[in-house]
């Protein structure tokens, strides 16, 4: 531990203490961290790789699916690792840069994540409201949409960086974040600005067009339904496929927010009502358990989006889904006498 001697006071480097938890359950911590590492890199590794290399698949809700997998390999690369560290030495071990540092990326991260699922939503949204519209959401609009996205995140994530507010240790005092226990107004004034316009507005955005996003699934083939009364195929064909990307969507947005919200309710908590007081373990479980999204929004968007799912397998574990026409094909091949039959009754009748 640092300690200048300064007019006969110690002078304590707040980013050099020891952790009040006990080592062995921060490293507890630290293995819990290694499994989302290891896993967060194979998943946003994997979902990068399969959506750039199909074609097909370079869709708008892809496009901002790509950039939130970057943004969580980026995370799991840059700011894991010290998290890791740190809780396997029992102290924060990166000292002031480090905390900045390691806090603005995961920051970022989260600011610009709850920005992309709230676009993902509103473009879910239009899809569905408007299936005679889907060619309009282009490739131009979806990267202007995502830098936008990028933008302010970064932005709001930069603000402690340059004086509003300040990034410290939290909980365990084995990982950076915001100042949340400070009660100075420029500590103050930049938490109430973040949870209403970095969590409660992209909320209620989000639980908006997502419960009419419901409503609609739900009442879908009436969309499709001709001048005629009849079914229109072709129609019927898109809004099924936009039906299940959309219900992809949902369950992602819903992981999301389950894995963030705890760390949210927390953070209030100390931010508003009891700050400083909570148990430092109390405090940390939720926002390691809120890393979790790293690896649970690929994941999930790879085992419950079937196209996405078909071309994963396809391009990792060489797995070909049988169509109509292989099986005829293969029940052809294991039965040849069956065409020799069949010639025969015709010679026959």
């Amino acid at each position: 531990m640092f300690n200048a001697s300064l007019n006969g006071f110690a002078v304590v480097d707040p980013f050099d203490v020891e952790s009040p938890v006990s080592c062995g359950k921060l490293r507890i911590l630290a293995t819990y961290c290694v499994f989302i590492f290891i896993g967060s890199v194979l998943a946003n590794t994997s979902l990068l790789w399969t959506l750039i290399y199909y074609k097909d698949l370079r869709n708008s809700v892809n496009a901002f699916m790509i950039a939130l997998s970057s943004c969580n390999l980026l995370g799991s690369l840059i700011e894991m690792p010290l998290v890791i560290v740190s809780n396997f030495n029992c102290k924060w071990y990166f000292k002031k840069a480090g905390c900045v540092f390691g806090a603005f990326i995961m920051y970022s991260i989260g600011c610009i994540s709850i920005f992309l699922l709230t676009a993902i939503s509103f473009e879910r949204f239009y899809i569905i409201y408007k299936p005679m519209s889907i060619k309009s959401i282009n490739q131009k609009l979806s990267l202007i949409i995502i830098s936008a996205c990028v933008f302010f995140g970064v932005l709001w994530a930069l603000f402690p960086v340059f004086g509003w507010s300040h990034y410290s240790l939290e909980g365990a005092m084995t990982s950076c974040s915001v100042e949340w226990n400070e009660r100075s107004f420029n500590v103050v004034s930049y938490n109430i600005a973040i949870f209403a316009f970095v969590y409660f507005l992209p909320l209620i955005a989000i639980a908006y067009s997502n419960l009419r996003l419901i409503f609609m699934i739900r009442n879908m083939p009436k969309f499709a339904n001709g001048s005629d009364g009849n079914l229109d195929k072709k129609m019927l064909k898109k809004l099924k496929v936009e039906r299940e990307l959309t219900v992809s969507t949902l369950i992602l947005i819903a992981g999301f927010m389950i894995t963030w919200t705890p760390y949210a309710l927390v953070s209030m908590y100390s931010a508003f009502i009891d700050h400083g007081k909570m148990d430092p373990l109390t405090a940390t479980i939720p926002s390691m358990f809120a890393k979790g999204s790293l690896i649970w929004s690929s994941g999930i968007y790879i085992y419950t989006n079937k196209q996405v799912k078909k071309k994963f397998k396809r391009l990792f574990m060489n797995i070909e889904e049988p169509t109509s026409f292989s099986m005829i094909k293969s029940y052809s091949m294991e039965n040849p006498q069956s065409k020799n039959e069949s010639q025969i009754s015709k010679v026959d009748t």
